[in-house]
Parts: C-alpha cells; structure tokens; sequence
C-alpha cells in the first residue's frame, strides 16, 4: 500500500531544516536558476505558498489541510534533531560574520532574485551568493541594486544634494545614523527630522529609509500600540514614522527600547499546548516630526536632530531621478566606509552622553567620509548653543524640583529671565531647547486636557531610566488650576 505521506515528504526534503537562535524552525531553499537561497519560517505564509505550488506542479492536486500540517511538525522535529543545524543566526537586512564585539564582516542583504548579499570587511566588499548567509526577506521588502564595482567619487554629495541639508553638522548627523543602521547590532540612534512645511523631511526619510532598506510602503504613521509596533520590527530592518506631533508615554518606552534591545513573546500556533517564542529586536528609527512635536526626555537622549531649511523649487520626479541613478555609487561609498570602520572602530571609546556607540562607528569611517573624527565629534554635539531660557528653567527647578501649569503662570515665574514677552513665544523658545532641557536632567511635556486646557509640566530627568519606569498616563485628567500654582518668585543664582 503506497504510503500517502511520500508525495508530501518528497516535497519537503527540498529544503534543510534548520533552527534559529530563538528555536524557531526555518527552512533553507534553493533559489530556482540561481546560487542563492531562501530562508523562510516553517510556520509562515511564504513556506506554504511554496509548498503549495511545487506540490500542484509536480501531482497536479492540492495536499489536505492535516497532511501539510503533519509535514510542518515533521519539517520542525528534524530542525531539532541535528547538532549542526541549531541556533544558527537568521538576519533582516544586515548581518555579520565573526563572534567578537567587532565582526570579522558585515552582510547586506539585497532581497533581490538571485539572493545575493554583500560581504563587506576591513580589506574591502565584494557581491556574492551561497548558503554563507542566512537572511529572511518579508513581503514587503524590495531589492537594493548591487552597489556599483568602483566607488565613484562625489557619490555622497550627490546624496546630501538631494536632502535639502546645508548644515555640515546635519549632514554629518545624517551620515552617522546611516552608518550605524548598517551595523548589525545596535544600540542605534533614532534619527529625529524637522524643519518648516515644505522643507521636504518626508522626502528626505524616504530616501534616507530606501537607501539601505526600500520597502513596499517606506513610510508610515505611527501605530497606536505596542502590537502593532512589534509586528513592523518583524518585517521590517528600518522603521520610519511621518508626521509626528506627539508621543504617548507607552509608544515612547517602546521606541527607545527598540532603538537598544526589546524582548517580545510570540506564538507561532494556536493552542494550549503552543511553546511561545522569546524574540529580541533592536532596529534603526527614523521621524519626521511638526512643529508641534516635543520630545520626551529618554527618547531625546538616543536621538540625531536634524533641521532642514524651506525647500529650494526642486521637483521631487527631478530629485528621485537624481538618486536613483545614484543609487548604486551611494552603496558603494558606503560599503567603503563600513570596512574603513571595522577596521578601526576597535581605536575609539568616546565619552558621549548621546549615542556613544554610533560616534565610534561614525568616527572610525570618518576617513572615508571626507570629514575629519574632530567634525564627527562636534556634530553629535547639541545642535545650537544652549538658549538662555535653559538656564532660568533650570534655576526655577533647582528650587522647586517640579513645575505644572500654564504658559503664562511659567512665564510669570521666569520674568525678568527670559527674552520672550508672550506664552506662545515662550511655547516657541521651549520646544526649540528640547534637547539642550534634556541634556541638562530636565524633563519637559506639553499636554492638553480634554477641555482644550494647555498646560506645561517641567521635572528633573532622574536619567536614563532605560525604560523599566512604569508608563505614566498619557491623557492626565487634573486640570491646570487644581496643581500646585508655582507662585513663589524665582532667584536667580
């Protein structure tokens, strides 16, 4: 009696089942026509469109719903069974080879049809394929051209022409975070855009997001929940969030322990008996943020800033012409400037409250980037020297630890010590200082009641907490009048 399993199996032997670092079973298949291969979920969507269209190829029919389900518990009992094939590392967009804290190379995944990737290490890089490279490839992911054989020079400023950033600190800022996205493992800063409507900072993230990591939609609002949240950093390296005018304290937790390390519990199947997954994402974080936007503190202290100036009258069709056909010299210059800094990262160990380890990444390629370790240094400095309003906010709180209320009671207290005359002035010189407030320990938040009620809350930033501190609610529900009036005068040191 023939068995009825055999057509099912044959099937399945085409691929090596293998696990991954967190135990999730993966099968690794050959790319049709080419030396690459696929690596796909065994409990995923992709491996059952694969399997579904070699089985109707070869028998002409459809397998039964519990006979493939047999097959995929089949496919993961033989994913634990040998040695060899356990906890192998299965990478997004970026990977590396080498078990040091500095990797011996790193991979760039291209996602295009051959599977091809790019090795990239101190003596230079070079475009290959092969079962040396384990990367997933989700959906929504598109192919990044091969970076072209010579580095052409200028490739660079031809990227910095079509970001619309006249400020070398900017650009140096812009680059940095680049760099560090291509690194395997974070911490990563989270880049922060702003600037005037019509300064182009969605155009400018789009590029910035589909230089290293294009996808189907490479831009989009930021999720309402965690959930959500996690469900982008499985199918996706580079997270990039447009229009951004506030944060709750929830989503910004959350980020900031994307931008070093977030756990999450997963499960595959449905069941009692299902085994849940312990999965850990770090990835690169882009914004573009209104004029609105105020930057909680922990999210401050991992972030690049970068502020573009009105628009020059460029169309975007001329722009996005210009980068495409840039594209692959970009690549280039930037793979060079990878293996410039693996080869010297190891020299550096800068003492920077914000983003150490992006600063040494960024300070080791600075040879390849036509700019010098002091430049790179000063540019993760703060952006403008600190506003005098700083000063007198942080006087008020040396005395009173805490301040809650109106911008015009805040402006009663810091007169004569500040240049504005009006709250919105004021509103205005506050937000412009959000870094400067962070780096000095204070913590600043604009929020408004259900009533339409503006107030302002001010409070010394007891650190970098992390993010283990217990969310605070993101809609308060006292109002202005029933806090503490702050009426006492303020002295000045």
């Amino acid at each position: 009696m023939p068995d009825p399993f055999a057509p099912l199996l044959a099937i399945a032997r085409r691929g090596l089942p293998f696990t991954a670092s967190d135990g999730q079973a993966f099968v690794r298949l050959h790319a049709p026509s080419f030396q690459g291969f696929y690596t796909l979920p065994v409990r995923s969507r992709a491996y059952r469109e694969w399997f579904f269209h070699e089985f109707y190829s070869q028998y002409d029919t459809l397998p039964g719903s519990r006979a493939f389900h047999s097959v995929l518990n089949h496919l993961e009992a033989e994913a634990n069974h040998e040695d060899q094939n356990q906890r192998l590392a299965v990478w997004c967009r970026v990977g590396c080879r080498g078990a040091g804290i500095v990797p011996d190379q790193i991979l760039l995944n291209l996602a295009n049809p051959e599977c091809e990737f790019v090795e990239i290490s101190p003596a230079g890089w070079t475009t290959t394929a092969g079962a040396g490279a384990l990367f997933q490839t989700s959906r929504s992911a598109r192919p990044i051209p091969a970076p072209a054989a010579t580095s052409v020079p200028g490739a660079l400023e031809t990227l910095r022409s079509c970001l619309n950033l006249p400020s070398r600190a900017d650009w140096l800022r812009c680059l940095a975070w680049l760099l560090a996205a291509l690194r395997p493992d974070g911490p990563f800063p989270v880049l922060i855009l702003q600037g005037p409507p019509g300064s182009g900072k969605s155009f400018a993230a789009r590029v910035l997001r589909t230089l290293i990591d294009p996808c189907a939609s490479p831009l989009t609002p930021i999720p309402s929940s965690f959930r959500d949240l996690r469900t982008l950093a499985r199918q996706n390296w580079i997270l990039a969030f447009d229009h951004l005018s506030a944060l709750s304290p929830q989503l910004s937790d959350a980020l900031c322990r994307l931008s070093s390390g977030l756990g999450a519990t997963l499960r595959e199947t449905a069941g009692p008996g299902a085994e849940p997954l312990q999965q850990s994402f770090k990835r690169p974080i882009l914004l573009t943020v209104t004029g609105r936007w105020s930057c909680p503190a922990d999210l401050a202290h991992r972030a690049l800033t970068v502020t573009l100036p009105p628009l020059a009258p460029r169309t975007e069709d001329t722009l996005i012409g210009v980068f495409q056909q840039a594209w692959p010299d970009i690549l280039a210059a930037l793979c060079s400037a990878i293996g410039a800094a693996l080869g010297r990262v190891s020299q550096f160990d800068p003492s920077s409250r914000r983003c150490p380890g992006a600063l040494a990444w960024a300070m080791a390629a600075a040879p390849a980037l036509a700019c010098t370790e002091d430049e790179m240094r000063l540019a993760f400095d703060l952006p403008a020297p600190p506003h005098p309003i700083a000063e007198a906010v942080r006087t008020l709180l040396d005395q009173r630890r805490h301040f809650t209320g109106t911008a015009a009671q805040l402006l009663d207290l810091l007169q004569p010590f500040v240049t504005c005359h009006t709250t919105n002035g004021l509103s205005r010189q506050l937000r412009s200082s959000m870094l400067t407030l962070s780096d000095i320990g204070i913590e600043l938040k604009f929020k408004r009641l259900h009533g339409g009620t503006r107030f302002i809350e001010l409070s010394d930033d007891p650190g970098d907490a992390s993010c283990e501190k217990s969310p605070k609610n993101a809609s308060p529900n006292l109002a202005p009048s029933t806090q503490p009036t702050d009426s006492e005068p303020l002295t000045v040191r």
